[in-house]
């Protein structure tokens, strides 16, 4: 299958760029527990903000794409946002009958629209495609040369709410809304990482090696099964953008540990389910579960996994059966930040920080290598256990810590 889509660059500490937009891998019960997350609290105007975040990150991404391919002609610009919908495993998007004016864009395949319902077991009663609106006018404005905030969006049709095909309205703005920039790759630095633990009999070069050869890209639907979840290679600053701008709403309420906290929890669902699912998979098998001669070796292996995402890089610093120090490097969340707001004053991690609690979780009171069943019973089981781990941010680059700290224990 041939498709043009921005072109691939590899960055150090394992981040990887399309057209200079950084994209990381998550599933789709992250995206589905972000989401909630997002809109649990009403009267915050999350939903603008998640069209918003989308249409920016698409604008940016389709606009580099077309230069780099040397396209102007709008129908070709939006091949190309097809193309990378459908190869980021976003789903299927279809512009024919989309034009300068607005109109309607159709999405045969949705992540948002069908891999959200598999997460929540059930049809929603709203729209969830609201990345697929912000997308589709992101795109639509990239292709005629306007700003991002050109067009306003809704789902005419919904495949979350049990249509058979998504169907999108896009309508002209007299004035553009002024919408954040999306900030690329950030304050990127080259920065010195060092070696994987001592302890570990892991190689992580190999297990990186391995997954490298494995095709990550969405299949014939513009979607992504792999590893007992489907996974989104998704936009970075999307997720930055939602959830840093939950985090100031929620605050200007007064709630905003309670914001902080709701995000660790969508961490522990990532972990729960990527790492699980990974965890779980014949590539694990054969791959990384050979070289595990230790239960710790069980939380190299899937560290040295995570180096893969895009998330920055994660080194073990102290591991036992009731803590774990991982220091990150460049890491998104950090980086995102830093990019967009400037210099934080508080740890703002918040996806790592669940990440290392739930890594934990899976490994020890969870017993992974077992072999359980990933359902509601064992995810309550074992993070509502006595024996859980819980999450510290003790240091955060964007704070402007040589690296992020998170400390796990119980």
């Amino acid at each position: 299958m041939t498709r043009r889509t921005g072109s691939i660059s590899q960055e150090a500490h394992g981040r990887t760029l399309m057209s200079g937009e950084p994209l990381v891998f998550h599933c789709n019960h992250y995206n589905y527990w972000l989401q909630k997350t997002l809109l649990l609290p009403e009267g915050l105007g999350m939903r603008g903000v998640i069209r918003d975040a989308a249409a920016s990150a698409a604008h940016a991404l389709i606009s580099a794409a077309a230069k780099e391919h040397g396209v102007t002609e709008p129908s070709e610009v939006l091949a190309i946002a097809s193309d990378c919908f459908a190869a980021l495993g976003f789903g299927t998007i279809d512009f024919s009958q989309a034009a300068d004016g607005g109109g309607t864009v159709r999405t045969p395949t949705s992540h948002y629209g069908q891999c959200l319902r598999i997460a929540s077991g059930a049809d929603f009663a709203e729209p969830q495609e609201l990345f697929d609106q912000g997308y589709a006018a992101g795109a639509l404005a990239a292709a005629y040369g306007k700003p991002a905030g050109a067009y306003a969006a809704r789902s005419e049709a919904s495949q979350s709410m049990g249509a058979e095909v998504g169907e999108i309205t896009l309508s002209s703005r007299d004035v553009p809304e002024g919408f954040f920039v999306a900030p690329g790759r950030g304050p990127h630095a080259q920065l010195e990482v060092p070696s994987t633990h001592p302890s570990s009999n892991v190689d992580e070069a190999a297990v990186l090696q391995a997954l490298s050869g494995l095709d990550l890209s969405g299949n014939e639907e513009g979607l992504l099964p792999r590893f007992g979840v489907i996974l989104t290679n998704h936009f970075a600053n999307f997720y930055d953008r939602v959830s840093f701008e939950f985090v100031q709403r929620m605050g200007g309420t007064g709630m905003l540990d309670m914001a902080e906290e709701l995000l660790v929890e969508a961490g522990y669902r990532c972990a729960f389910n990527t790492f699980g699912g990974i965890m779980t998979s014949p590539e694990w098998d054969a791959v990384v579960k050979p070289q595990c001669k230790t239960t710790e070796d069980w939380v190299h292996g899937m560290v040295a996994v995570i180096n893969a995402l895009g998330w920055g890089v994660w080194r073990v610093h102290e591991l036992s059966s009731s803590r774990l120090v991982v220091r990150i490097w460049d890491d998104y969340e950090s980086t995102g930040y830093l990019g967009m707001y400037g210099k934080a004053d508080r740890f703002v991690s918040h996806l790592a920080a669940g990440g290392v609690a739930g890594l934990m979780n899976l490994v020890y009171p969870g017993r992974i290598d077992e072999s359980p069943t990933l359902d509601g019973e064992y995810y309550a089981r074992i993070f509502e256990s006595p024996e859980r781990f819980t999450p510290q941010g003790v240091k955060c680059m964007a704070a402007g810590d040589e690296y992020t700290e998170v400390v796990a224990e119980r």
